[in-house]
Parts: structure tokens; C-alpha cells; sequence
């Protein structure tokens, strides 16, 4: 169970990264200057060599409880790889390295190395990675729209409902731009939940690091195969 929730924590980050990617591709629906502010902000994540930012993630209890919270650190290159790093009590990572043919994930309070190869893991996780426009499907389009977040009014663009993957499930994505120029909240909602995350100190580098996407463990840690398409219902 808790696999299963550390591999669904990279998948909810990789869902608000390319909500903000998908974003492009429905900007005919902005006005022009919406729509330039939009393909900038979006396009140097996909034009930069590498991208790391903190994040914030938040899910909302359908019970009306507080949300659940966690912080971490994620790395981007366009076209190889993606890593999340979760800090705090719960710590947990989660690397996918295209090269490297290769998916690890890592818990240090068991301590145990999960590991498979490229095409096992969850496709959403492969698409962003190297087909990030494909992760939303169905956008219909975009409208300006301020929200408030923690008692802040921020302005952002709402995509009308967009089909998520290849799921049946209908998605209501908002994003804004933060004063850096890419993404800082993204907000992921459906029929049950909604989450929002919040990208933090965004550094573009000039040249991709490789090493970012590896993952350190103990020497000695026992390792394990890992299977994140059966730990997300087959691969969602």
C-alpha cells in the first residue's frame, strides 16, 4: 500500500507538469496575448536541457477533512527522465530514466530498492517523459480565471474538461504563471477530488545532468522487482 502511494505521489506531480505542457496545445483557444504568455511559460520546460523545482502538493479530502499535504523535490529532462524526491516524515523517491532503460523506487524507512525497466512504468509517467502533449487528451479550449489559493486572489487560465489518458474520467485543469515565468499552481480536479500543486524555485539548467535522475541508497539496501502498472490498476 504505501508502493502504491509513493508511486501515485511522481504520478500527481507528472499529471500538474503536463497539465501545464497541455496547455500549448489548447491556446488557440486564448486570446492572442493569453496565448503568448501561455507558450512561453510552457515552452522553456520543454526547450530546457533540464528543469528542477520544489513542490507542494495538496489533495483534497472528500469527506471534508484538510487536506492531505506533502513537499518535495522533482527534476525534468525533456525526452530522458523524471525524478521525485518526497521530504518530511514520509520520505520516498521515485526515479524513471529513459536511457538508463530503467524505474526505481525507494523508500529508506524499509529500507528496500524497487526496480524495473522503462516500459513498466505507469504510462502516464512514459508519456510525459517522452510525449508530454499526449498525457491530456480532449482539451476543449481555455478562458482566463482567478482563484483564490491560501487566502490570495491569482489570476490563471481554467482548460474547459479534458479526458485524462486514456481514462473515461472528465478533468478540470487550472494553472497560472509565477513570477518566474513557468508554472506555480496547477490544479487537478474531477467528480471525487482535487489536487493542486504548487512549483516552487524553478532552476532551468544550461546542460541536463543524468546523475539527477539517480537515485542513492546504502550500500547493501536488498533489491526488489517492481511492477507500477499493478500498483496503479494497470498502468494509469
Amino acid at each position: 500500500m504505501r508502493r502504491a502511494l509513493a508511486v501515485g505521489r511522481i504520478v500527481s506531480v507528472a499529471t500538474a507538469m503536463a497539465a501545464a505542457v497541455t496547455a500549448v496545445t489548447v491556446a488557440a483557444g486564448f486570446t492572442a496575448e493569453a496565448e503568448d504568455a501561455v507558450r512561453a511559460m510552457v515552452q522553456r520546460l520543454l526547450d530546457a536541457p533540464e528543469a528542477t523545482a520544489t513542490v507542494v502538493l495538496e489533495r483534497s479530502d472528500p469527506f471534508g477533512g484538510p487536506p492531505e499535504r506533502e513537499e518535495g523535490r522533482v527534476w525534468y529532462i525533456p525526452g530522458r527522465g523524471l525524478r521525485y524526491r518526497a521530504e518530511g516524515d514520509v520520505k520516498h523517491e521515485m526515479a524513471l530514466d529513459r536511457e538508463a532503460d530503467r524505474v526505481v523506487l525507494y523508500r529508506p524507512s524499509e529500507p528496500h530498492l524497487y526496480e524495473a525497466a522503462w516500459a513498466r512504468a505507469p504510462r502516464r509517467l512514459r508519456q510525459l517523459v517522452a510525449d508530454p502533449d499526449r498525457v491530456l487528451r480532449g482539451a476543449e479550449g481555455a478562458v482566463p480565471e482567478s482563484r483564490d489559493v491560501r487566502g490570495k486572489r491569482h489570476d490563471g487560465w481554467r482548460l474547459r474538461e479534458a479526458k485524462l489518458g486514456e481514462s473515461d474520467s472528465r478533468t478540470s485543469v487550472w494553472l497560472t504563471r509565477g513570477a518566474s515565468g513557468l508554472p506555480h499552481f496547477v490544479s487537478v480536479a474531477n467528480e471525487v477530488d482535487t489536487l493542486l500543486v504548487e512549483f516552487r524555485r524553478w532552476t532551468v539548467r544550461r546542460a541536463a545532468r543524468p546523475k539527477d535522475l539517480a537515485v542513492d541508497v546504502p550500500h547493501g539496501t536488498p533489491t526488489s522487482p517492481l511492477d507500477p502498472r499493478d500498483l496503479l490498476g494497470g498502468g494509469e
